[in-house]
């Protein structure tokens, strides 16, 4: 998992980084509603510099579909 982006999303939903995981889904999360998905693109088109399509937000509801969604839109997760 990349450090950075686990960072940011512990930060969004109040976790801890290491409790970031690719297979953790928002049905996990308790704290990932509605708001927190706007808290979680803003703060992804913030980071990255990049511009997130309702398509793409409707999509992410894992750590998993973050990451795909990410690299399609050019982002490398591998520093």
């Amino acid at each position: 998992m990349n450090k950075k982006l686990a960072e940011l999303l512990a930060e969004v939903f109040g976790l801890r980084a290491t409790e970031i995981k690719p297979d953790l889904t928002q049905v996990d999360v308790g704290t990932w509603d509605s708001l927190k998905q706007m808290d979680l693109v803003m703060s992804l088109e913030r980071e990255y510099d990049i511009a997130l399509e309702i398509p793409d937000i409707v999509r992410m509801t894992s750590v998993a579909d973050i990451v795909a969604v990410l690299a399609e839109k050019g982002v490398n997760l591998e520093a």
